[in-house]
Formats: C-alpha cells, structure tokens, sequence
C-alpha cells in the first residue's frame, strides 16, 4: 500500500510537472509545432526521499516510520522503497533508540519510554551512503478526543462524521486528524451449498456477508487560536455519501488525534493547499513542502516529510442508518440436476425436492450476485466488530 505522504508528495510533483507540461503544450500548440517534445521536468525527474511517520510516545506504543521514493510522472506500479537504512532517534539529552526494518521501507520501533523534557530528531542513513537529519522537536501532549458524531445529511444523501475534544490547559491549539474507515455489506444471494469434487456439500464459510475497508489520505486540520479556550467542537472529519454503499448496512470509522505544534501545522496546511486544491492550469502553482527533514551532505536535494514527537489518541464510531441504493435485483438463474451443475458456472443457493420426487435438484445463482469477496471485501470479520 502507497504511504500517505507518498502518495501527496507524488501527486504534488505531478501536479508542479502537470503544470509545466502543460504551459509548454499551449506555447507550441500558438507556435503550431507538430514535433513531439518531453521536458526534462517529465522525464528526468529525481527520485526523492519521502519519510512518513513519527515519533509515538504514548506509553506502551509502537512507532513506525515508511521510506519511499518519488517517481516521476511515467512510471507505473509501487513506489519504490528505501530499504536497508538505518534509522535512530536522537534526543538532546544523550538518548538513543534505534528502528528495525520490518518489511521493505518500513521501520518499527518497540514501545519505549520517552521523557517530555527531552526534544527529539530522527537520522537517517541509506544504504546508499546519504545521509538525513531532522530538526529537534519537543514531544507535544495530545489530549484525548471527547467524542465523535454524526448527522444525516439532507434526505438521506450522507453522514457527516464530526470529531470533538479539548485541552483544559489550553496549551495544544493545533490538531491533525487521519482516519480509517470498514463497512459491512451483503450480497443479494445466499449460497448455503457448494461443489467438492463431485459432492455436494454445506459451505464451511460464508461468502454471503464482507467487510471492506479503506484508508483515505485526506488532510484534516483544526485549530483553536483564535479562541479563548482550546476547543474543537464538531469538526468535520468526512463526509460518507450514500451513493458509496458503505452505509447500507453497517460502517465504522476510527479516527486518530495528532496534536502540532505551529510548525507543523503550517507544513501540513501548506501541503493540504499543495496536492488538494490545485486543479487547473490558472490555479496557483504548487509549491515545494519539504517539512523539517534535510540532506546532511547536499543542502540542495529535496526531502519531503516532517518528522514530529506526540502521544497519539484514537477513538472508533459505529453507523448504523441503512442508507444508499439497495443491491442490484439478483434472481436465481436455474434449476439444476446433480449432473448439471458440474458443467455450471453459477453457484448453488439450496436444494429443491420437486413434488413425488426423491432426487434432489439445485438452485443456482450468479457468482457476482453471491460472493461477496468479488466487490474486494473480505469474510473475515474484524476484531473490533460488534
């Protein structure tokens, strides 16, 4: 899966590179040029470092942070991960910890025991020789979110999911929040039988109910500065259409918390301008966000990502309001013998006894219209379900 930040950054240099592309083609095009031209900005793009992930410090918690590296605007497939570096968090006081490479690109630490006193930077080697260096940053306390709510849009077009909390000590005033949604749908065709071999047999699973899930890269900003008191009341997070078909029988959402300091605010505000509202080519330009992480040995090389200390808070929702279109009209499709459904592509829904008669026979129903793993869900229900 692309990271967050991989795939904002990635959009922010094809957006930059769209751009020019773009002017370019409008000059030749007045010029009525005929022959074919790639700019050097499409073709010959660097591939940059792109650090996603923090320091968490809330106790007893892991800490991940992904490696990537951009790509220019005809390549195709995964990024491309930055594996084999070496990661350590340093702090101003003489700590060290070090990350372990779990998979390609992404690096784990142990939950380890920080001190609020102690500012933190992130370094980075790569197996290739550089070298990276972020900024100091102090570990900032997240408080924890009051609550999460939703209400019904207009006639049924959506929810609106709103996220509240607040700080007593008034001290945070910035915050970022990310989420993670997963639905629950069926199929419009229960399947209670299938073939093995040449048997018929009960289904040991059920493919008739899934879940599917999604990790949207949206920004999420909040800040209370401009209030006397820091509180965030009914910010919106997301708002799920019924169109979409995740509220027609049960959806979730987990939302987590991160407290900013100003910094990082602005570097995530910037970013949120840079690669969401930039769309045509009288737009403004998109401009470099390249955070708190810098090249030891070239001051010139782009790095993109902001390295950041907090304890994190999350909370989960649950919806349950049967909103959207129902499933498509699905009917059995025949009426089958045990011989004729070894030649069948459709599923067995049930038996059928016809009247007098002591051979069974089999009702069938489309495969698209029965398994619900063919819309990319899965029959594993989570854990956290209820």
């Amino acid at each position: 899966m692309r990271s967050i930040l991989y795939q904002r950054f990635s959009r922010a240099v094809r957006n930059k590179i769209h751009y020019i592309a773009v002017l370019l083609v409008a000059v030749l095009a007045l010029k009525a040029c005929v022959e074919p031209f790639a700019p050097p900005e499409i073709t010959g793009a660097e591939h940059y470092l792109v650090v996603d992930g923090s320091l968490n410090t809330t106790p007893g918690a892991s800490s991940q942070i992904r490696l990537s590296r951009t790509q220019n605007i005809y390549e195709k497939g995964a990024p491309q991960p930055e594996s084999r570096a070496k990661l350590t968090v340093e702090g101003d006081k003489g700590s060290s910890f070090a990350f372990a490479e779990a998979v390609p690109g992404v690096y784990d630490l142990a939950p380890t025991t920080f001190r609020d006193s102690e500012k933190y930077r992130l370094r980075i080697k790569t197996s290739g020789g550089r070298e990276y260096l972020s900024a100091y940053v102090p570990v900032v306390r997240n408080p924890p979110i009051d609550s999460l709510t939703y209400r019904v849009r207009g006639a049924g077009e959506g929810v609106q999911i709103y996220v509240n909390t607040h700080d007593p000590q008034d001290r945070t005033r910035f915050y970022r929040w990310s989420y993670e949604e997963t639905w629950q749908y069926s199929m419009p065709l229960y399947s209670a039988y299938e073939l093995v071999g040449k048997e018929v047999v009960f289904r040991n699973q059920d493919i008739n109910t899934c879940w599917s899930s999604a990790n949207p890269t949206t920004i999420v900003l909040g800040t209370s500065v401009k209030l006397s008191k820091d509180i965030i009341r009914d910010q919106g997070v997301t708002f799920v259409p019924s169109a979409s078909g995740k509220l027609q029988s049960r959806y979730s959402i987990l939302v987590r918390q991160y407290a900013l300091t100003q910094q990082e605010y602005e570097y995530w505000n910037a970013l949120s301008k840079t690669t969401e509202r930039t769309g045509s080519l009288f737009d403004p330009q998109p401009a470099e966000v390249t955070g708190n992480i810098r090249s030891v040995g070239d001051a010139g090389e782009l790095v993109f990502g902001y390295f950041s200390a907090s304890n994190r808070q999350e909370q989960r929702l649950f919806v349950t309001e049967y909103l959207g279109r129902p499933n498509p009209a699905c009917e059995p499709t025949d009426t089958l013998t045990a011989r004729e459904i070894l030649e069948s592509l459709d599923l067995i829904l049930t038996e059928y006894y016809s009247e007098g008669s002591f051979i069974p026979q089999y009702i069938m129903g489309a495969v698209n219209c029965t398994d619900c793993r063919l819309r990319g869900g899965t029959i594993q229900k989570p854990l956290f379900w209820k």
